[in-house]
C-alpha cells in the first residue's frame, strides 16, 4: 500500500502549480483558477479532507461557487483519496456532480473525498462539499480506470497524443 503522504504530495503539487502560474491579468488553466487556495486538512487511509475559500475567481454570477469548479474538487480531491490506497490514480470514466445547495462566496467549502470501492481495474471515490454550518452543497460520485500494467504516477499521454498539442 502507498504511503498516506503520497495523496499529501499529490494534492499539494497540483495546489503548487496552481499558485506558481496564477497571475489574475491572464488568460490560465482552469485548474489554477478552481484550485489556488486549496489546502489540505486531513489525509488518512481512504479519505481526504480539503478546505477552499469561495472567492470571486471561483465564483459565478451569482455570487456563488461555480458548478465547474466544484465538479473540479470532486475529480481532484477525489484523485488525491484514491492515492492513499494505490500507487496510481488511474483516469477519470466517469464523474458525477449533483448539486444540492448553493455555497456562497466570503465562505470556506469543506470537501470530503471517500474511497468507496477498489476492484482490479475500477475504483469508485464519493465526494461531499459542505458549507461551514454542515449543508450539504454538492454530492459527486468519481469512477476511475486503474491501468493494470500503469507503473506508479507514470500513466501519461506521450507529446504526440496530448490533446494540447494539436492546439
Amino acid at each position: 500500500m502507498p504511503e498516506l503522504e503520497h495523496a499529501g504530495r499529490f494534492l499539494n503539487s497540483l495546489v503548487r502549480k496552481a499558485q506558481e502560474n496564477f497571475d489574475p491579468g491572464s488568460t490560465q488553466l482552469f485548474d489554477t483558477t478552481a484550485l489556488y487556495g486549496l489546502h489540505s486538512l486531513e489525509v488518512s487511509d481512504g479519505r481526504v479532507v480539503c478546505k477552499l475559500p469561495v472567492v470571486p475567481r471561483n465564483m459565478n454570477r451569482f455570487g456563488t461557487l461555480h458548478g465547474g469548479c466544484m465538479a473540479t474538487l470532486v475529480d481532484t480531491v477525489g484523485s488525491a483519496a484514491l492515492r492513499t490506497k494505490l500507487d496510481n490514480t488511474g483516469v477519470s470514466l466517469h464523474i458525477a456532480t449533483t448539486y444540492m445547495s448553493p455555497m456562497p462566496g466570503g465562505q470556506d467549502v469543506t470537501i470530503t473525498a471517500t474511497v468507496a470501492k477498489v476492484g482490479k481495474t475500477v475504483a469508485t471515490v464519493n465526494v461531499d462539499l459542505h458549507r461551514p454550518d454542515g449543508t450539504l452543497v454538492a454530492q459527486g460520485s468519481h469512477i476511475k480506470f486503474l491501468h493494470p500494467h500503469a507503473p506508479p504516477d507514470q500513466l501519461k499521454l506521450s507529446e504526440s497524443q496530448h490533446p494540447r498539442s494539436k492546439l
